[in-house]
């Protein structure tokens, strides 16, 4: 399994925002902090807004923060919000499958139930319980949301 970049990038921001809840963030203040790009951690917020996980706002007094469903949503389905495909392998993708094994290879059955295993571990957890243990990050992130929140 492999996680895109994007979606690591989502989970960070939504704990990140978890972390400081109430709080709103600037996309600037959490690039900094995260130490990502700017235009590509816009993107991230444009979705997962899109998506009803973050509030974002406009003008002085605005910034993104995560929505009141967002703590309930499980891990499995932020993932599935910011990945786009979970075909392990190509014959999982039925529209683009061209291998020769496609329905007469047991690897099919092996990889389908690898991939279920995969997100029944993840289904259990939801952002609001990894964002509790707030007070377990690291004195490097402490210290970046000190100095940003200045």
């Amino acid at each position: 399994m492999h996680l895109t970049s994007q979606t690591d990038y989502s989970l960070r921001l939504l704990m990140l925002l978890g972390m400081v809840a109430p709080n709103k963030m600037t996309i600037s203040q959490v690039a900094n902090i995260l130490k990502l790009k700017r235009n590509h951690l816009t993107k991230i917020v444009h979705h997962l807004a899109k998506h009803d996980i973050l509030h974002t706002s406009r003008g002085k007094s605005g910034g993104i923060s995560l929505s009141e469903v967002a703590p309930d949503k499980t891990i499995t389905e932020l993932i599935r919000i910011s990945e786009p495909n979970f075909a392990l392998v190509e014959c999982l993708d039925r529209k683009k499958c061209a291998c020769e094994f496609a329905g007469y290879c047991e690897l099919t059955a092996l990889f389908t139930s690898a991939r279920t295993a995969f997100f029944d571990v993840l289904s259990d957890k939801t952002l609001g319980d990894i964002i509790r243990s707030k007070k377990q990050s690291s004195p490097l992130l402490n210290k970046r949301i000190v100095a940003e929140s200045m």
